[in-house]
């Protein structure tokens, strides 16, 4: 199984790399951003470290490279996630996305091959993701959809679902960005997910973009795709 995992890990990230050189090799801009985050679940203490690394910004061609480790006192985790798309004028989005973890706990590991989008409407963001699983449950189909409303530039409050290892999850959260210039580059954010009372992971923690200065708007729907399916695998099957 490790073998298999490692296997996908590497073609997915190797064949998103190989078709966005093109992107990279016309020196586009790269936007990194860390995220960091504590929370529980089931009554464990959970954390959470994660870089990310976007090419491209506006409309065009985009990709995006996220890596994410963490764990609970009885286990850890890691995963790796590669996207590539287009954004139009109006910055909505669509492309293509792999993910594999490799989660050494009652979860098991996880991986996923498909189609994501996003599409804006004034004040309202939805996203949606289309796929199929990998390394277990091979095949299945799987995805969600998140809707956001920024009650101001920046400010974000968001509710989803996502259908996983044929478990229906439910996430709501928020994000919050100062408006000040010496905590521009910092977004603090709340997140809970659930598929029963008794499965369910709460975290709260901050990200820190090295991106230009923008809006937590600009920055969500121009820069960075926030799409994570990392917590909800988290939640045993």
């Amino acid at each position: 199984m490790r073998s298999n995992f490692k296997t996908l890990l590497f073609g997915v990230t190797g064949a998103i790399a190989i078709a966005t050189l093109p992107a990279i090799a016309q020196a586009n801009p790269i936007n990194a951003r860390i995220t960091t985050a504590f929370g529980a679940l089931e009554g464990k203490m959970l954390g959470l470290l994660s870089g990310t690394a976007a090419f491209g910004q506006g409309p065009g061609f985009a990709s995006q490279f996220d890596a994410t480790a963490g764990g609970t006192r009885d286990y850890g985790f890691y995963a790796g996630t590669g996207r590539m798309g287009f954004r139009t004028q109006d910055y909505n989005y669509f492309g293509l996305v792999g993910s594999a973890a490799q989660i050494n706990g009652g979860a098991g590991s996880l991986g996923y091959v498909g189609a994501e989008a996003q599409v804006h409407f004034e004040n309202l963001s939805i996203d949606g993701l289309i796929g199929v699983q990998m390394i277990d449950d091979m095949g299945s189909v799987m995805g969600g959809a998140t809707a956001s409303y920024y009650a101001s530039e920046n400010a974000r409050f968001y509710a989803g679902y996502r259908y996983l290892r044929d478990s229906h999850i439910y996430a709501m959260g928020m994000e919050f960005k100062p408006g000040t210039e010496t905590a521009n580059g910092m977004t603090m954010f709340a997140d809970l997910r659930s598929e029963k009372l008794e499965n369910a992971s709460i975290m709260a923690g901050v990200r820190f973009s090295f991106a230009d200065a923008q809006t937590l708007v600009e920055e969500s729907r121009g820069t960075f795709v926030n799409n994570s399916y990392i917590l909800d695998a988290l939640l045993p099957d």
